[in-house]
Protein backbone atom coordinates (compact mmCIF):
# COMPACT_ATOMS: atom_id res chain seq x y z
CA UNK A 1 0.00 0.00 0.00
CA UNK A 2 1.28 3.24 -0.79
CA UNK A 3 2.13 5.65 1.90
CA UNK A 4 -0.13 8.86 2.76
CA UNK A 5 0.84 11.77 0.54
CA UNK A 6 0.60 15.07 2.33
CA UNK A 7 1.27 18.91 1.54
CA UNK A 8 1.66 21.11 4.19
CA UNK A 9 0.82 25.00 4.49
CA UNK A 10 2.15 26.83 7.14
CA UNK A 11 3.22 30.47 6.93
CA UNK A 12 5.34 29.84 10.06
CA UNK A 13 8.48 28.69 9.40
CA UNK A 14 9.74 26.95 12.78
CA UNK A 15 6.21 25.19 12.54
CA UNK A 16 6.39 24.03 8.55
CA UNK A 17 9.83 22.76 9.28
CA UNK A 18 9.22 21.06 12.70
CA UNK A 19 6.07 19.18 11.19
CA UNK A 20 7.64 18.22 8.01
CA UNK A 21 10.60 17.04 9.69
CA UNK A 22 8.14 15.19 12.31
CA UNK A 23 5.88 13.82 9.46
CA UNK A 24 8.72 12.63 7.42
CA UNK A 25 10.06 9.93 9.65
CA UNK A 26 6.69 8.11 9.10
CA UNK A 27 7.21 5.46 6.64
CA UNK A 28 3.64 5.40 5.79
CA UNK A 29 3.44 9.38 5.09
CA UNK A 30 5.04 10.95 2.39
CA UNK A 31 5.19 14.89 2.43
CA UNK A 32 5.37 15.74 -1.28
CA UNK A 33 5.76 19.74 -0.55
CA UNK A 34 5.39 22.87 1.64
CA UNK A 35 3.96 26.09 0.68
CA UNK A 36 3.94 29.40 3.38
CA UNK A 37 1.38 30.88 1.43
CA UNK A 38 -2.41 30.87 0.47
CA UNK A 39 -2.21 30.95 -3.49
CA UNK A 40 1.03 28.93 -3.81
CA UNK A 41 -0.17 26.05 -1.36
CA UNK A 42 -3.28 26.05 -3.89
CA UNK A 43 -1.24 25.78 -6.86
CA UNK A 44 0.91 22.95 -5.19
CA UNK A 45 -2.18 21.27 -4.40
CA UNK A 46 -3.38 21.39 -7.22
CA UNK A 47 -0.52 20.25 -9.08
CA UNK A 48 0.43 17.23 -6.57
CA UNK A 49 -3.23 16.21 -5.53
CA UNK A 50 -2.11 14.69 -1.71
CA UNK A 51 -4.52 12.47 -0.28
CA UNK A 52 -4.31 15.22 2.58
CA UNK A 53 -3.20 18.84 3.05
CA UNK A 54 -2.49 20.05 6.74
CA UNK A 55 -3.77 23.86 6.35
CA UNK A 56 -3.39 26.72 8.66
CA UNK A 57 -6.33 28.65 8.58
CA UNK A 58 -4.39 32.38 8.70
CA UNK A 59 -2.14 33.47 6.13
CA UNK A 60 -0.40 36.69 4.99
CA UNK A 61 -2.84 36.22 1.46
CA UNK A 62 -6.03 34.44 2.36
CA UNK A 63 -8.89 35.97 1.66
CA UNK A 64 -10.25 34.32 4.90
CA UNK A 65 -11.26 31.04 6.52
CA UNK A 66 -13.99 30.86 4.79
CA UNK A 67 -12.83 31.54 1.02
CA UNK A 68 -9.78 29.95 2.02
CA UNK A 69 -11.42 26.32 3.07
CA UNK A 70 -13.48 26.30 0.64
CA UNK A 71 -10.79 26.86 -2.21
CA UNK A 72 -9.03 23.87 -0.78
CA UNK A 73 -12.13 21.70 -0.10
CA UNK A 74 -12.89 21.89 -3.98
CA UNK A 75 -9.90 20.14 -4.78
CA UNK A 76 -11.35 16.35 -6.19
CA UNK A 77 -9.79 13.52 -3.77
CA UNK A 78 -7.76 15.85 -1.23
CA UNK A 79 -9.12 15.69 2.29
CA UNK A 80 -8.10 19.33 4.18
CA UNK A 81 -6.88 19.10 7.74
CA UNK A 82 -7.27 22.58 9.55
CA UNK A 83 -4.11 23.21 11.69
CA UNK A 84 -4.43 26.45 13.23
CA UNK A 85 -4.22 28.23 16.83
CA UNK A 86 -7.99 29.31 16.47
CA UNK A 87 -9.68 27.46 19.37
CA UNK A 88 -12.93 29.95 18.43
CA UNK A 89 -16.40 27.96 18.14
CA UNK A 90 -17.56 30.27 15.18
CA UNK A 91 -14.34 29.51 13.27
CA UNK A 92 -14.41 25.79 13.66
CA UNK A 93 -18.29 25.71 12.72
CA UNK A 94 -17.50 27.85 9.64
CA UNK A 95 -15.00 26.16 8.13
CA UNK A 96 -16.69 22.25 9.10
CA UNK A 97 -19.77 23.73 6.74
CA UNK A 98 -17.58 24.60 3.39
CA UNK A 99 -15.94 20.28 3.75
CA UNK A 100 -13.10 20.19 5.97
CA UNK A 101 -12.09 16.81 7.09
CA UNK A 102 -10.55 17.60 10.41
CA UNK A 103 -9.66 20.71 13.03
CA UNK A 104 -6.88 20.23 14.75
CA UNK A 105 -5.62 23.08 16.93
CA UNK A 106 -1.61 23.57 16.93
CA UNK A 107 -1.09 22.56 20.55
CA UNK A 108 -2.06 18.84 19.84
CA UNK A 109 1.01 16.58 20.34
CA UNK A 110 2.75 15.51 17.22
CA UNK A 111 1.14 11.69 17.39
CA UNK A 112 -2.34 13.23 17.43
CA UNK A 113 -1.21 15.23 14.13
CA UNK A 114 -0.12 11.87 12.38
CA UNK A 115 -3.15 9.79 13.48
CA UNK A 116 -5.43 12.29 12.21
CA UNK A 117 -3.47 12.06 8.84
CA UNK A 118 -4.25 8.48 8.79
CA UNK A 119 -7.78 8.36 10.27
CA UNK A 120 -8.89 10.99 7.40
CA UNK A 121 -7.07 9.04 4.47
CA UNK A 122 -8.85 6.04 5.77
CA UNK A 123 -12.61 8.15 5.17
CA UNK A 124 -13.01 9.41 8.97
CA UNK A 125 -14.46 12.46 9.45
CA UNK A 126 -14.37 14.93 11.00
CA UNK A 127 -11.30 14.35 13.24
CA UNK A 128 -11.48 17.37 15.89
CA UNK A 129 -9.42 18.38 18.86
CA UNK A 130 -10.85 17.38 22.01
CA UNK A 131 -10.94 20.74 23.37
CA UNK A 132 -12.62 22.42 20.74
CA UNK A 133 -15.06 19.18 20.89
CA UNK A 134 -16.03 20.17 24.47
CA UNK A 135 -16.56 23.96 23.33
CA UNK A 136 -19.06 23.43 20.44
CA UNK A 137 -21.85 21.22 22.45
CA UNK A 138 -24.18 21.41 21.72
CA UNK A 139 -24.55 21.57 17.98
CA UNK A 140 -25.71 24.96 16.79
CA UNK A 141 -27.72 25.12 13.56
CA UNK A 142 -26.58 26.88 10.51
CA UNK A 143 -29.73 29.47 11.38
CA UNK A 144 -28.53 29.74 14.99
CA UNK A 145 -25.20 30.76 13.66
CA UNK A 146 -26.66 33.18 11.70
CA UNK A 147 -28.70 35.00 14.52
CA UNK A 148 -25.47 34.68 16.55
CA UNK A 149 -23.95 36.89 13.92
CA UNK A 150 -26.25 39.72 13.90
CA UNK A 151 -26.58 39.45 17.44
CA UNK A 152 -22.45 40.08 17.93
CA UNK A 153 -22.92 43.03 15.03
CA UNK A 154 -25.25 44.89 17.18
CA UNK A 155 -28.15 44.26 15.14
CA UNK A 156 -31.66 45.12 17.49
CA UNK A 157 -34.66 42.89 17.26
CA UNK A 158 -36.22 44.84 14.73
CA UNK A 159 -33.42 44.92 12.68
CA UNK A 160 -32.87 40.86 12.64
CA UNK A 161 -36.70 40.75 12.04
CA UNK A 162 -36.49 42.41 8.66
CA UNK A 163 -33.82 41.09 7.79
CA UNK A 164 -35.06 37.67 7.91
CA UNK A 165 -38.61 38.97 7.06
CA UNK A 166 -40.47 37.49 10.33
CA UNK A 167 -41.88 39.34 13.69
CA UNK A 168 -39.71 40.64 16.60
CA UNK A 169 -41.38 38.52 18.87
CA UNK A 170 -40.55 35.69 16.79
CA UNK A 171 -36.54 37.18 17.20
CA UNK A 172 -36.70 37.49 21.08
CA UNK A 173 -38.32 33.85 21.19
CA UNK A 174 -35.37 32.35 19.23
CA UNK A 175 -33.02 34.10 21.04
CA UNK A 176 -34.61 32.84 24.23
CA UNK A 177 -34.38 29.55 23.05
CA UNK A 178 -30.73 29.79 21.71
CA UNK A 179 -29.30 31.48 25.24
CA UNK A 180 -31.28 28.21 27.28
CA UNK A 181 -29.39 25.73 24.38
CA UNK A 182 -26.08 27.24 25.78
CA UNK A 183 -26.73 27.60 29.21
CA UNK A 184 -26.80 31.49 29.04
CA UNK A 185 -28.87 33.62 31.19
CA UNK A 186 -30.02 36.67 29.04
CA UNK A 187 -29.70 38.10 25.85
CA UNK A 188 -26.86 40.29 26.85
CA UNK A 189 -25.15 36.88 27.82
CA UNK A 190 -25.68 35.26 24.70
CA UNK A 191 -24.34 38.32 22.84
CA UNK A 192 -20.95 38.37 24.82
CA UNK A 193 -20.71 34.66 23.96
CA UNK A 194 -21.17 35.44 20.85
CA UNK A 195 -18.94 38.04 20.23
CA UNK A 196 -16.37 36.16 22.32
CA UNK A 197 -16.57 33.39 19.89
CA UNK A 198 -15.66 35.16 16.54
CA UNK A 199 -19.25 35.67 15.22
CA UNK A 200 -19.01 39.41 14.73
CA UNK A 201 -16.22 38.86 12.29
CA UNK A 202 -17.78 36.57 10.31
CA UNK A 203 -19.86 37.26 6.81
CA UNK A 204 -23.67 37.39 7.34
CA UNK A 205 -24.33 35.03 4.46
Amino acid sequence: MPPISVVIVEDHEATLKGLKAELSVEKDINVLGVASGSEEGLRLTQDLRPDVVLLDLHLPDSAGPKSLTQRFCGIPNTAVIVFSGDSRTAILNLVLSQGVAGYLLKSEPIAKVTQSIRDVAGGKRPIISEELLEARQPKITQTEQHLLRMLARGMKYQEIAAARVTAPETVRKQVDVLAAKLSLNSREELIAWAVENGYGKLELE
